[in-house]
């Protein structure tokens, strides 16, 4: 006798369960439309990097966005004779106090 109503009682357990998953959802929300050239608002892209001096002279700015354009500065170091620049393409730039390249270096 147990276990025929243990069994009704798993059974119509089941068949709730089917029976939810089968009813039609209303308050599902609809996929928003994909952004076409037609319905996209008006918008510049952002510059790939920031432009900033890091506190360096403007001329070396100058020369290392000539030299590697689109890197950026990872480290700074105040030498005796001047800068030493790591880039994020790893060179390191040495520059003297007016900002004239002294000669670079892979940093591998």
């Amino acid at each position: 006798m147990k276990s025929k109503i243990f069994m009704l009682l798993a059974l119509s357990c089941i068949a709730f369960s089917v029976e939810s998953n089968l009813t039609p959802q209303t308050n599902v929300m609809p996929a928003p439309a994909p952004q076409t050239p037609a319905n996209m608002p008006n918008q510049t892209p952002p510059a790939p990097y920031p432009q900033h001096n890091y506190g360096l002279p403007p001329k070396i700015m100058q020369t290392i966005n000539q030299m590697y354009p689109g890197v950026y500065v990872r480290d700074i170091d105040y030498e005796a004779y001047g800068y030493e620049v790591e880039l994020s393409n790893r060179m390191e730039l040495f520059f003297d106090r007016e900002g004239k390249l002294l000669g670079q270096k892979y940093d591998y």
